[in-house]
């Protein structure tokens, strides 16, 4: 897990430096690394796909060509959606502050571009961004009346439950709604495993990791260190392990889910759990570097400073047989 603490140094005059502190936020390991980026999506972009054959080998009976099977192929768009950040600030907020020695002189007083109170909202900014993009991908859901959330739709809110509805994905209960029991954890997993289809079972297990929420990941890890009072489960309670694993795949943490579910959504004991190669969910953008390219300007009408991000992004995901999950 990665939580980060953001921090920057700051002096003011006849004082020593001192240090600003960014409330900490909690970003999953590895950031895009557990998702496929597919860029250049402008608008839309299709994915072919080209079905399986089997069962054509026929017996040979004589001359004469007797055609078995015939080519499948069939695509599905990846859609992005517009977004934007929009954001200003007034010096105001800085008067009678020991800020206020940041501000500038005069008739620029109200710019904060270039100061080090500017350099502090581009990286609370930044920060704030990398949260919202893997919320949305995640719970983003364009029928939502919630503007956080109505931006694009998201792989738990609206892709996972479409897939499960049409028997397309594999699909076990959760046990949402109340705690975990000791052992419903790791049952859950072996189920998640369990029913995999042939072509996700197939694929080595080093490919493939467990998405869990924070409620699983804590539930699984009581399991093992309460499991039979062995020393393997007492070294673990001993050691703290933040790196757990069942049946040789990594299984990664997302305490963000449980804060969004539960604050966000109303949805009490939420539990989720994913079983995939990250090469299936899709992350897709127009241009990769926009989505962190963060504009600030100051408006001398309104006299104010701001800051904007616009760009493109949408989630999806590769094929539906490569997903087992559980959830509700």
């Amino acid at each position: 897990m990665a939580t980060v603490n953001k921090s920057m140094s700051i002096s003011f005059q006849g004082v020593e430096a001192n240090m600003v502190f960014f409330d900490p936020i909690f970003e999953p390991d590895g950031s895009f690394q557990n998702y496929r980026v597919i860029p250049n999506v402008v608008s839309k972009k299709k994915l072919l796909f080209v079905q399986k054959l089997e069962k054509i080998v026929q017996k040979h009976t004589g001359c004469g060509f007797t055609p078995v099977g015939k080519f499948g192929i069939y695509d599905r768009e990846i859609e992005v959606d517009n977004i934007k950040v929009n954001i200003e600030q007034c010096v105001d907020e800085f008067a009678d502050t020991i800020l206020e020695e940041k501000l500038k002189k005069g008739n620029l007083r109200e710019d904060l571009t270039g100061t080090e109170i500017g350099n502090m909202m581009l990286s609370s900014v930044q920060m704030g961004i990398a949260l919202d993009y893997h919320r949305l991908f995640w719970f983003g859901d364009k029928a939502s009346l919630d503007p956080a959330y109505n931006v694009t739709n998201g792989i738990w809110s609206v892709h996972i439950p479409a897939l499960v509805n049409a028997n397309l994905t594999p699909f076990t209960s959760a046990l949402s709604g109340a705690p975990l029991a000791a052992g419903a954890a790791t049952t859950i997993l072996t189920t998640v495993y369990d029913q995999q289809s042939l072509a996700l079972f197939g694929l080595p297990d080093t490919m493939k990791k467990y998405y869990v929420s924070k409620s699983v990941w804590n539930a699984y890890r009581s399991d093992l260190e309460n499991s039979g009072g062995g020393d393997a489960g007492r070294q673990m309670l001993i050691d703290g392990t933040q790196v757990l694993m069942f049946r040789g795949i990594t299984i990664l943490n997302n305490p963000n889910w449980d804060e969004y579910t539960t604050n966000d959504l109303g949805l009490i004991d939420q539990h989720e759990v994913m079983l995939t190669i990250p090469d299936n969910l899709v992350f897709a953008t127009d241009l990769m570097s926009d989505l962190t390219s963060v504009m600030m300007f100051f408006d001398p009408f309104e006299e104010v400073t701001k800051i904007k991000v616009q760009a493109k992004f949408g989630t999806n995901f590769v094929h539906p047989s490569l997903f087992s999950v559980a959830f509700n």
